[in-house]
C-alpha cells in the first residue's frame, strides 16, 4: 500500500539523495517532489524511475520561481540533501507556509549561514526538525541540559591522518577524494580530509543543541563507529555509536513518522574492540590546527565567511588554481583582512549578506 504523507527531496541526484529514493522505492513510499540544480538527465531518470509526481531543476530561473511557489503547498517531510546557503531562500518559503511539518537538514552550509534564526522560526512554525550530520544525529537521544560539561564529536581521519605522508604538498586529487569510510561528494571530500569539516560540524552543533562553543571539540575515531561524546560535570561519559551507515539517519524521518519501520542494527559492532578506540593527537602536518583555536571563537558573521571562503578555496583548488595545502591559510588570510561587521537579524538579511559577499569577494 503507498503511504500518503507529501515527500519533498531538495537535492535528490546526489549520494544522499539517490539513496533515499532507492530505500523508498523498496518500501513502496511516493514521493511528491524532488530537485536538482544543474542535473536534469539524472532528475528526469529519477521522476520515471519512482514516479515522482513533480520535479524541478532549481539552476533554471523560471523552474525555480515554481519551485517557491510549490512551497505553499503542505508538505509533511522536507529533506534538504543539496550544499551550499542558498536553500536558505527555500527554507524561509517553507516555514512561511508550513507548519507541524518534519524538516531534515543535511546541509551544514545552510544550518550555519542560519544559525539561531533558522531554529527560532522552526520552533515558532511548530515543525520538527533533524539533523541527518551523523554526529549531530547520534546526540538526538541524549537529553543535553545545563550540566553538560564537553561534548566531543568525531573524525575518521580521513584519507591523510593514519598515513605516512610527511607532506601534503604532493598530493593528488584522486588520494584527496579517497575516504576510507564514507561516500560523499567532492566538497565533503575535501572538507574531511584537511579537517575543515569539523570545525563547520561544531558551528552545526552549537546551533542546532544552543551549546556553547567552548563546550565543543573533536576527537579522532578512525572506524567511524562511534560519532560523539558526552562529558557530565557530575562524571558520568555518554558515547553515542552507530553503524559507519548514513542510512540510519535518512529514514529517521520515515521512521519517525511511522512510515516504515528501522531495520538496521548496529549492535554486532560494539564487540569489536577497534570501533572503540579514540585519538586527541592533532597532527601538526595539518596546518588546519595551526588556526583551530581561533577559528572556534568565531562571531556568526566570521562563520559564514570562512564557510563561503572555503567553497570558494575548494573551487580554485578544482581548477588548479590554487595547490591542497594552500586551502586553509588562503581562508585565514582573506579572512583576516575583511570586515566582518554586520547585522544579521533575519534570513532575507543573510542571504543578502552572502549575495553581497560573493559578487564583491569571491568570484572577482
Amino acid at each position: 500500500m503507498r503511504k500518503s504523507l507529501k515527500i519533498v527531496v531538495i537535492g535528490s541526484t546526489g549520494k544522499l539523495g539517490s539513496r533515499l529514493l532507492n530505500f523508498s522505492k523498496k518500501n513502496d513510499i511516493d514521493i511528491y517532489a524532488a530537485t536538482c540544480f544543474k542535473n536534469s538527465y539524472k532528475l528526469n531518470s529519477q521522476k520515471n524511475k519512482y514516479s515522482i509526481k513533480n520535479t524541478f531543476v532549481l539552476s533554471d530561473k523560471n523552474e525555480n520561481s515554481n519551485f517557491l511557489k510549490f512551497l505553499k503547498n503542505k508538505i509533511d517531510i522536507i529533506y534538504f540533501l543539496d550544499f551550499g546557503s542558498n536553500s536558505l531562500i527555500y527554507l524561509d518559503h517553507f516555514l512561511k507556509n508550513n507548519k507541524n511539518s518534519t524538516i531534515a537538514i543535511a546541509n551544514k552550509e545552510m544550518i550555519i549561514a542560519g544559525g539561531k534564526i533558522i531554529f527560532k522560526r522552526i520552533k515558532k512554525s511548530n515543525c520538527r526538525f533533524i539533523s541527518l550530520d551523523s554526529e549531530h544525529f547520534s546526540l538526538k537521544n541524549n537529553l543535553l541540559s545545563n550540566n553538560i560539561k564537553k561534548i566531543f564529536i568525531t573524525a575518521s581521519g580521513g584519507p591523510f591522518y593514519f598515513s605516512k605522508l610527511k607532506s601534503f604538498k604532493k598530493v593528488n586529487l584522486k588520494q584527496v577524494l579517497s575516504h576510507p569510510k564514507w561516500k560523499m561528494g567532492t566538497n565533503n571530500l575535501i572538507d574531511s580530509s584537511n579537517f575543515m569539516n569539523k570545525i563547520l560540524e561544531i558551528f552545526e552543533l552549537s546551533y542546532i543543541y544552543d551549546i556553547p562553543l567552548e563546550k565543543l571539540d573533536f576527537v579522532i575515531s578512525k572506524n567511524a563507529f562511534i560519532h560523539s561524546i558526552i562529558l557530565y560535570d557530575d562524571g558520568i561519559i555518554s558515547f553515542n555509536c552507530f553503524k559507519n551507515d548514513m542510512l540510519i539517519a535518512l529514514i529517521y524521518p520515515l521512521t519517525s513518522n511511522g512510515i516504515v519501520k528501522n531495520y538496521i542494527s548496529s549492535e554486532p559492532y560494539i564487540f569489536n574492540e577497534k570501533n572503540l578506540m579514540l585519538k586527541n593527537n592533532f597532527d601538526k602536518r595539518f596546518n588546519f590546527f595551526k588556526y583551530y583555536k581561533k577559528m572556534i571563537q568565531f562571531d556568526h558573521s566570521r562563520q559564514i565567511l570562512m564557510m563561503l571562503l572555503n567553497n570558494y578555496a575548494q573551487s580554485l583548488y578544482l581548477n588548479n588554481r590554487l595547490q591542497y595545502h594552500e586551502i586553509v591559510p588562503f581562508i585565514m588570510k582573506r579572512l583576516n583582512n575583511m570586515d566582518t561587521k554586520t547585522s544579521l537579524t533575519s534570513l532575507s538579511k543573510i542571504v543578502d549578506f552572502i549575495n553581497n559577499f560573493k559578487s564583491k569577494n569571491q568570484y572577482e
